[in-house]
């Protein structure tokens, strides 16, 4: 496995609000991060919005589950378990996903693919409702 992978993956089975000041160590100056909410290009602008993303985070814990790698690139599959105090009455969340990769040295290009309502939708109590009732319509 490319190092860039193997530094990418120990940082998040370590990840907390102050290794953000690390990311330095594992993205290159010019990276691109993507996830369902936005797109952010620059090492010290994904800083920035990881730390805002974190900053009312009670606790955030990533478990990476697979590593598929080549030369070029590599998806990695993880579960992503936090707790906000806006979000679900404080109680724990977990959301599913995959990164995809693409590196040199550091991770160039990072690409997040998961579900967002499961992780922000269906824990507002106003939106819950919402979301309930539109998934039963979906699935008949």
């Amino acid at each position: 496995m490319n190092t860039a992978v193997k530094n990418f993956c120990a940082f998040y089975k370590e990840f907390t609000k102050e290794s953000i000041s690390k990311l330095d160590e594992v993205y290159d100056e010019e990276a691109i991060f993507e996830d369902p909410i936005d797109t952010i290009e620059g090492c010290s602008s994904i800083q920035n919005y990881f730390g805002k993303m974190m900053a009312n985070v009670t606790y955030c814990r990533f478990i990476i589950k697979d590593v598929v790698s080549n030369d070029e690139q590599a998806f990695v599959t993880w579960s992503m378990t936090f707790a906000h105090p806006r979000l679900n009455k404080h109680k724990e969340i977990s959301v599913v996903g995959v990164s995809q990769l693409k590196f040199n040295e550091r991770i160039t290009y990072h690409r997040d693919y998961f579900d967002v309502g499961s992780m922000i939708y269906e824990n507002v109590p106003a939106l819950k409702q919402v979301v309930g009732i539109i998934k039963k319509r979906l699935a008949r």
